[in-house]
């Protein structure tokens, strides 16, 4: 049983388990959480209709899986056909893609999660580029 470190901001939010805890202090607070479960800060979170991208839907599938083990089931069969839409539509993604599914497959959900960003981060760079590329396609026009 590993403790974890939580660190919340004035009037952050955060998951523990299945409760909700909130900071009412006006400062910074650190809680040390033992035990297995979820732990998961009110920034770390998004809603569904945020999911504006395919790599917002796998994150959002991960977030759920990790916070509903109930749920798993269900919502790792959704994480799965968004995964291979991604990988078919954008082949480079299949390596991150895969350390997503080997942290899921070993329960490491934060590991998970922390991937997921570094999915985030490409769908970015990958967005900058075409951007760029239209940009110059519209130059030499």
């Amino acid at each position: 049983m590993a403790a974890e470190i939580l660190i919340l901001d004035p009037g952050e939010k955060a998951v523990i388990g299945n409760m909700v805890v909130e900071n009412t202090n006006e400062i910074l607070i650190e809680l040390v959480v033992e035990g297995d479960g979820p732990v998961l800060r009110e920034k770390m979170m998004i809603k569904a209709e945020d999911t504006v991208s395919p790599a917002l839907k796998i994150y959002y599938m991960v977030m759920n899986m990790y916070l509903d083990p109930n749920g798993f089931e269900n919502m790792h069969k959704t994480f799965l056909d968004i995964s291979h839409e991604l990988i078919t539509e954008v082949p480079s993604t299949g390596l991150i893609m895969a350390d997503i599914g080997e942290n899921i497959i070993d329960g490491d959900f934060r590991k998970a999660l922390d991937t997921c960003y570094l999915l985030i981060q490409y769908e970015h760079q990958l967005e900058n580029i075409a951007i760029a590329n239209a940009r110059d396609n519209t130059k030499e026009h």
